[in-house]
């Protein structure tokens, strides 16, 4: 059932998924220096990447043929590419830990294993590591606000 979505998961899907990214970051970089709401630049940026990336889809760009056109063999491409994409996840999940605090990470993990629980065959081994983890990120946003009520932050009332 949910396992039918990685079978979906061919080149050139994935290569239209980081086109939505980069198409993404591009315009919204763009559009929040000439905006001063960073929120109407993002959902800008959103619509219109999410429908160049429709177009492009829509109007059945090849992209095994391009790239057997710059002179890569078709099979070799997709070889390539399931090679590189753990890089790709791995390099990802970096960015995301260097930029993002260690507590909101844990507590979203936690929620999406707890969802994720629904539709493995150990249901309740990932439902048990999801309620562990959202347990911990919860308690480190405790231990945060404890944090900054103690150093005067915020005032209590």
């Amino acid at each position: 059932m949910a396992l039918d979505i990685f079978y979906m998961l061919n080149p050139e899907v994935m290569i239209l998924g980081l086109l939505f990214i980069i198409f993404f970051a591009l315009i919204q970089l763009f559009l929040s220096r000439s905006l001063k709401d960073r929120n109407s630049a993002s959902v800008i940026a959103f619509c219109v990447s999410l429908l160049a990336v429709y177009g492009i889809s829509r109007t059945g760009f090849d992209i095994s043929s391009l790239v057997y056109k710059i002179g890569i063999n078709s099979s070799a491409a997709e070889n390539i590419f399931y090679s590189i994409l753990p890089f790709i996840i791995l390099g990802g999940l970096i960015f995301i830990f260097w930029k993002v605090k260690m507590r909101v990470i844990l507590t979203l993990s936690g929620l999406i294993l707890m969802v994720a629980s629904r539709f493995v065959y150990e249901k309740a081994i990932v439902l048990g590591i999801g309620i562990v983890v959202l347990c911990i990120g919860l308690y480190l946003f405790y231990k945060e606000s404890r944090r900054k009520v103690k150093s005067g932050i915020y005032l209590r009332k």
